[in-house]
Protein backbone atom coordinates (compact mmCIF):
# COMPACT_ATOMS: atom_id res chain seq x y z
CA UNK A 1 0.00 0.00 0.00
CA UNK A 2 1.39 2.89 -1.27
CA UNK A 3 0.86 6.57 1.00
CA UNK A 4 2.30 9.73 0.31
CA UNK A 5 5.96 10.35 2.58
CA UNK A 6 5.61 13.10 4.92
CA UNK A 7 8.60 15.31 5.56
CA UNK A 8 11.26 13.89 8.53
CA UNK A 9 11.45 9.79 8.88
CA UNK A 10 8.32 7.41 9.17
CA UNK A 11 9.05 4.06 10.36
CA UNK A 12 5.55 1.60 9.24
CA UNK A 13 4.84 -0.61 11.15
CA UNK A 14 2.82 -3.75 9.84
CA UNK A 15 0.48 -6.28 11.58
CA UNK A 16 -0.72 -8.88 9.89
CA UNK A 17 -4.13 -10.42 11.26
CA UNK A 18 -5.96 -13.52 11.12
CA UNK A 19 -9.11 -14.87 12.45
CA UNK A 20 -8.96 -15.67 15.85
CA UNK A 21 -6.02 -13.73 16.47
CA UNK A 22 -5.35 -12.20 20.20
CA UNK A 23 -5.79 -8.45 20.01
CA UNK A 24 -3.86 -7.90 22.92
CA UNK A 25 -1.04 -8.86 20.01
CA UNK A 26 -0.91 -5.95 18.21
CA UNK A 27 -3.07 -3.35 20.32
CA UNK A 28 -0.91 -3.42 23.18
CA UNK A 29 2.14 -2.32 20.68
CA UNK A 30 -0.17 -0.38 18.73
CA UNK A 31 -0.44 1.92 21.87
CA UNK A 32 3.49 2.03 22.74
CA UNK A 33 4.23 3.13 18.90
CA UNK A 34 1.18 6.05 19.70
CA UNK A 35 2.96 6.97 22.50
CA UNK A 36 6.04 7.21 21.27
CA UNK A 37 5.00 9.67 18.50
CA UNK A 38 3.82 12.30 21.01
CA UNK A 39 7.06 12.06 23.14
CA UNK A 40 9.50 15.16 22.62
CA UNK A 41 12.21 13.33 21.33
CA UNK A 42 10.00 12.01 18.54
CA UNK A 43 9.10 15.41 17.27
CA UNK A 44 12.56 16.80 17.45
CA UNK A 45 13.71 13.91 15.43
CA UNK A 46 10.44 14.46 13.03
CA UNK A 47 10.25 10.31 13.62
CA UNK A 48 6.82 9.23 13.55
CA UNK A 49 5.41 4.94 13.51
CA UNK A 50 2.64 4.64 10.98
CA UNK A 51 1.04 1.74 12.08
CA UNK A 52 -0.75 -0.14 9.44
CA UNK A 53 -3.09 -3.54 9.88
CA UNK A 54 -3.53 -5.81 7.22
CA UNK A 55 -5.07 -9.37 6.79
CA UNK A 56 -4.86 -11.57 3.36
CA UNK A 57 -7.40 -9.53 1.24
CA UNK A 58 -8.02 -6.29 3.06
CA UNK A 59 -11.26 -8.54 4.75
CA UNK A 60 -12.26 -7.80 8.64
CA UNK A 61 -10.95 -10.65 10.88
CA UNK A 62 -12.27 -11.22 14.00
CA UNK A 63 -10.02 -11.97 17.25
CA UNK A 64 -9.90 -14.53 19.83
CA UNK A 65 -12.24 -12.45 22.21
CA UNK A 66 -14.98 -11.97 19.65
CA UNK A 67 -14.08 -8.23 18.61
CA UNK A 68 -14.32 -7.45 14.18
CA UNK A 69 -11.19 -5.34 13.23
CA UNK A 70 -11.03 -3.64 10.07
CA UNK A 71 -7.46 -3.96 8.59
CA UNK A 72 -6.33 -1.06 6.89
CA UNK A 73 -4.94 -3.32 3.49
CA UNK A 74 -4.29 -6.50 2.12
CA UNK A 75 -0.65 -7.50 3.12
CA UNK A 76 0.00 -7.33 -0.75
CA UNK A 77 -0.83 -4.13 -0.67
CA UNK A 78 2.07 -3.24 1.80
CA UNK A 79 5.48 -2.10 -0.20
CA UNK A 80 6.86 0.27 2.49
CA UNK A 81 8.17 -2.37 5.52
CA UNK A 82 10.01 -1.28 8.45
CA UNK A 83 8.64 -3.23 11.19
CA UNK A 84 6.72 -6.62 10.78
CA UNK A 85 4.91 -7.75 13.87
CA UNK A 86 2.78 -10.93 13.85
CA UNK A 87 0.79 -11.42 16.96
CA UNK A 88 -0.49 -14.70 18.47
CA UNK A 89 -3.47 -16.68 19.14
CA UNK A 90 -5.57 -18.11 22.67
CA UNK A 91 -3.56 -21.39 21.16
CA UNK A 92 -1.43 -22.50 18.43
CA UNK A 93 -2.88 -20.08 15.28
CA UNK A 94 -4.10 -21.71 11.93
CA UNK A 95 -3.18 -19.98 9.25
CA UNK A 96 -4.11 -20.98 6.02
CA UNK A 97 -1.39 -21.60 3.28
CA UNK A 98 -2.41 -18.47 1.35
CA UNK A 99 -1.45 -16.52 4.44
CA UNK A 100 1.75 -17.85 4.87
CA UNK A 101 2.66 -17.35 1.64
CA UNK A 102 2.31 -13.63 1.61
CA UNK A 103 3.45 -13.35 4.94
CA UNK A 104 5.93 -15.03 3.65
CA UNK A 105 6.93 -12.27 1.05
CA UNK A 106 6.21 -9.62 3.35
CA UNK A 107 9.18 -10.61 5.81
CA UNK A 108 11.59 -11.16 3.19
CA UNK A 109 11.27 -7.35 2.58
CA UNK A 110 10.92 -5.80 6.31
CA UNK A 111 13.70 -4.43 8.18
CA UNK A 112 12.50 -5.73 11.32
CA UNK A 113 10.69 -9.02 11.77
CA UNK A 114 9.04 -9.74 14.68
CA UNK A 115 6.23 -12.12 16.77
CA UNK A 116 4.44 -11.92 19.87
CA UNK A 117 3.02 -15.00 21.88
CA UNK A 118 2.08 -18.02 19.55
CA UNK A 119 2.94 -15.99 16.56
CA UNK A 120 5.91 -17.15 16.28
CA UNK A 121 4.63 -20.44 15.21
CA UNK A 122 3.52 -18.29 11.77
CA UNK A 123 6.79 -16.82 11.25
CA UNK A 124 8.55 -20.87 11.73
CA UNK A 125 6.40 -21.83 8.99
CA UNK A 126 7.81 -19.30 6.29
CA UNK A 127 11.22 -20.66 7.55
CA UNK A 128 12.59 -16.83 8.55
CA UNK A 129 13.47 -18.45 12.30
CA UNK A 130 15.14 -21.78 10.97
CA UNK A 131 18.68 -21.96 13.26
CA UNK A 132 17.64 -19.04 14.69
CA UNK A 133 16.89 -18.59 18.48
CA UNK A 134 13.08 -17.57 19.16
CA UNK A 135 10.65 -17.26 22.05
CA UNK A 136 6.82 -18.53 22.02
CA UNK A 137 4.42 -18.46 24.57
CA UNK A 138 6.05 -20.72 27.18
CA UNK A 139 3.02 -23.33 27.23
CA UNK A 140 4.11 -23.93 23.37
CA UNK A 141 7.67 -24.04 23.86
CA UNK A 142 7.77 -27.66 23.51
CA UNK A 143 5.19 -28.00 21.00
CA UNK A 144 7.59 -25.03 18.83
CA UNK A 145 10.37 -27.03 19.33
CA UNK A 146 8.85 -30.65 18.22
CA UNK A 147 7.03 -28.82 15.06
CA UNK A 148 10.45 -27.03 14.01
CA UNK A 149 13.75 -28.41 15.29
CA UNK A 150 16.02 -26.27 13.74
CA UNK A 151 14.94 -23.65 16.23
CA UNK A 152 16.45 -23.00 18.88
CA UNK A 153 13.57 -22.16 21.32
CA UNK A 154 14.17 -20.47 24.18
CA UNK A 155 11.24 -20.73 26.88
CA UNK A 156 12.98 -18.29 29.27
CA UNK A 157 13.27 -15.07 28.16
CA UNK A 158 10.27 -12.45 27.78
CA UNK A 159 12.01 -11.45 24.41
CA UNK A 160 14.51 -12.56 22.21
CA UNK A 161 16.50 -11.27 19.49
CA UNK A 162 18.29 -12.62 16.99
CA UNK A 163 19.72 -10.10 13.92
CA UNK A 164 17.28 -8.42 12.85
CA UNK A 165 14.14 -10.56 14.07
CA UNK A 166 12.72 -10.36 17.62
CA UNK A 167 10.31 -12.76 19.11
CA UNK A 168 8.15 -12.18 22.50
CA UNK A 169 6.70 -14.32 24.71
CA UNK A 170 2.63 -14.36 25.51
CA UNK A 171 0.06 -11.61 24.85
CA UNK A 172 0.90 -9.01 26.85
CA UNK A 173 4.80 -9.14 26.45
CA UNK A 174 4.08 -7.25 23.02
CA UNK A 175 4.21 -4.38 25.29
CA UNK A 176 7.66 -5.67 26.14
CA UNK A 177 8.55 -5.65 22.47
CA UNK A 178 7.43 -2.72 21.42
CA UNK A 179 9.35 -0.94 23.80
CA UNK A 180 12.51 -2.49 22.92
CA UNK A 181 11.92 -1.51 19.38
CA UNK A 182 11.25 2.07 20.89
CA UNK A 183 14.34 1.81 22.67
CA UNK A 184 15.99 0.88 19.90
CA UNK A 185 14.53 3.64 17.25
CA UNK A 186 14.14 6.67 19.83
CA UNK A 187 16.62 5.66 22.84
CA UNK A 188 16.07 4.04 26.16
CA UNK A 189 14.74 7.35 27.84
CA UNK A 190 11.72 7.84 25.25
CA UNK A 191 10.84 4.20 26.21
CA UNK A 192 11.04 4.84 30.13
CA UNK A 193 8.96 7.75 29.22
CA UNK A 194 6.52 5.39 27.68
CA UNK A 195 6.27 2.58 29.73
CA UNK A 196 5.22 5.47 32.63
CA UNK A 197 2.96 6.64 30.81
CA UNK A 198 1.34 2.96 30.00
CA UNK A 199 1.81 2.20 33.92
CA UNK A 200 4.19 -1.02 32.78
CA UNK A 201 8.30 -1.74 32.87
CA UNK A 202 10.78 -1.19 30.21
CA UNK A 203 11.80 -5.37 31.46
CA UNK A 204 10.41 -7.20 33.46
CA UNK A 205 12.50 -9.30 36.09
CA UNK A 206 11.90 -13.28 35.92
CA UNK A 207 11.15 -13.80 31.97
CA UNK A 208 8.93 -16.50 31.49
CA UNK A 209 10.61 -19.11 33.74
CA UNK A 210 8.35 -17.77 36.72
CA UNK A 211 5.42 -18.77 34.90
CA UNK A 212 6.88 -21.85 33.47
CA UNK A 213 7.82 -22.94 36.71
CA UNK A 214 8.94 -26.76 35.87
CA UNK A 215 9.08 -26.98 31.80
CA UNK A 216 9.10 -30.59 32.50
CA UNK A 217 7.72 -33.80 31.25
CA UNK A 218 5.58 -36.39 33.48
CA UNK A 219 7.58 -39.52 33.14
CA UNK A 220 6.35 -42.44 31.69
CA UNK A 221 7.73 -45.03 34.38
CA UNK A 222 5.43 -45.14 37.36
CA UNK A 223 7.94 -45.16 39.64
CA UNK A 224 9.46 -41.97 38.47
CA UNK A 225 6.53 -40.21 38.26
CA UNK A 226 6.18 -41.43 42.12
CA UNK A 227 9.58 -39.29 42.39
CA UNK A 228 8.38 -36.52 40.81
CA UNK A 229 5.07 -36.34 43.22
CA UNK A 230 7.53 -36.69 46.51
CA UNK A 231 9.58 -33.71 44.74
CA UNK A 232 6.58 -31.31 44.37
CA UNK A 233 5.07 -32.64 47.87
CA UNK A 234 8.12 -32.02 49.85
CA UNK A 235 10.63 -29.83 48.00
CA UNK A 236 12.02 -29.05 51.45
CA UNK A 237 12.84 -32.71 52.36
CA UNK A 238 16.04 -34.76 51.44
CA UNK A 239 15.82 -35.34 47.84
CA UNK A 240 19.69 -35.99 46.94
CA UNK A 241 19.82 -38.74 44.02
CA UNK A 242 20.82 -41.31 46.66
CA UNK A 243 17.37 -40.66 48.38
CA UNK A 244 15.16 -40.31 44.93
CA UNK A 245 17.09 -43.30 43.22
CA UNK A 246 16.28 -45.29 46.32
CA UNK A 247 12.91 -43.93 46.43
CA UNK A 248 12.27 -45.06 42.76
CA UNK A 249 14.25 -48.55 43.56
CA UNK A 250 16.67 -47.59 41.31
CA UNK A 251 20.16 -47.86 41.01
CA UNK A 252 21.68 -44.01 40.62
CA UNK A 253 22.90 -44.74 37.25
CA UNK A 254 19.87 -45.52 36.24
CA UNK A 255 17.98 -43.10 37.91
CA UNK A 256 19.97 -40.46 36.71
CA UNK A 257 19.69 -41.91 32.82
CA UNK A 258 16.04 -42.47 33.00
CA UNK A 259 15.17 -39.61 34.55
CA UNK A 260 16.65 -37.33 32.30
CA UNK A 261 14.95 -39.17 28.97
CA UNK A 262 11.82 -39.32 30.24
CA UNK A 263 11.46 -35.70 32.15
CA UNK A 264 13.48 -34.02 29.97
CA UNK A 265 16.00 -32.73 32.14
CA UNK A 266 18.45 -33.95 35.33
CA UNK A 267 16.78 -34.63 38.94
CA UNK A 268 19.43 -31.89 39.75
CA UNK A 269 17.70 -29.34 37.69
CA UNK A 270 14.14 -30.62 38.28
CA UNK A 271 14.99 -30.55 42.52
CA UNK A 272 15.76 -26.86 41.86
CA UNK A 273 13.22 -25.68 39.80
CA UNK A 274 10.34 -26.80 42.09
CA UNK A 275 12.21 -25.60 44.80
CA UNK A 276 12.46 -22.16 42.89
CA UNK A 277 8.77 -22.28 42.11
CA UNK A 278 7.91 -23.61 46.17
CA UNK A 279 9.97 -20.41 47.06
CA UNK A 280 8.32 -17.91 44.57
CA UNK A 281 4.88 -19.08 45.84
CA UNK A 282 6.09 -18.29 49.66
CA UNK A 283 7.94 -14.84 48.62
CA UNK A 284 4.70 -13.41 47.54
CA UNK A 285 2.04 -15.37 49.54
CA UNK A 286 3.49 -14.81 53.10
CA UNK A 287 5.36 -12.54 55.03
CA UNK A 288 8.06 -14.11 55.79
CA UNK A 289 12.03 -13.28 56.32
CA UNK A 290 13.86 -15.07 52.80
CA UNK A 291 16.02 -17.44 55.76
CA UNK A 292 13.07 -18.78 56.74
CA UNK A 293 12.03 -19.11 53.23
CA UNK A 294 15.02 -20.59 52.03
CA UNK A 295 15.25 -23.42 55.08
CA UNK A 296 11.27 -24.50 53.99
CA UNK A 297 11.82 -24.45 50.60
CA UNK A 298 14.61 -27.15 50.69
CA UNK A 299 18.16 -24.26 49.80
CA UNK A 300 19.37 -24.23 53.29
CA UNK A 301 20.35 -20.78 53.14
CA UNK A 302 19.33 -17.65 51.43
CA UNK A 303 22.64 -17.60 49.50
CA UNK A 304 21.72 -21.06 47.58
CA UNK A 305 18.24 -20.23 47.47
CA UNK A 306 19.61 -16.59 45.56
CA UNK A 307 22.28 -18.32 43.23
CA UNK A 308 19.08 -20.76 42.28
CA UNK A 309 16.87 -18.10 41.49
CA UNK A 310 19.58 -16.10 39.25
CA UNK A 311 20.05 -19.39 37.48
CA UNK A 312 16.51 -20.36 37.08
CA UNK A 313 14.36 -16.86 36.95
CA UNK A 314 17.24 -14.26 36.33
CA UNK A 315 16.25 -12.40 38.87
CA UNK A 316 17.30 -12.43 42.83
CA UNK A 317 14.47 -13.23 45.35
CA UNK A 318 14.56 -9.99 46.63
CA UNK A 319 14.01 -8.76 43.36
CA UNK A 320 11.04 -11.54 42.45
CA UNK A 321 9.01 -10.35 45.96
CA UNK A 322 9.14 -6.70 45.05
CA UNK A 323 7.96 -7.30 41.82
CA UNK A 324 5.03 -10.00 42.26
CA UNK A 325 3.87 -9.21 45.60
Amino acid sequence: MNRPREMGRRHTVVMPLFDGVQSLGFSGPADVFSAANASDRATADRFRYEVLTSSLDGAPVRTSSGLTVMPDCAIADVTDVGTVILPGADGIPVIDRETTGALGALVKCAQRVTSVGTGTFGLAETGILDSRRAATHWEFSDELARRHPDIHVDSRDTVVRDGHITTAGGGASGIDLALSLVEEDLGREVSQLVSRSLVTYVSKPGGQAQFAELRARDAQSPALRDVQHLIRSHPGGELSLRALSGHAGLSQRQFTRLFRSQVGMSAREYVERVRVASASRMLTERVRSPEEIAREAGFGTEATMRKSFLRVLQVSPLEYRKRFS
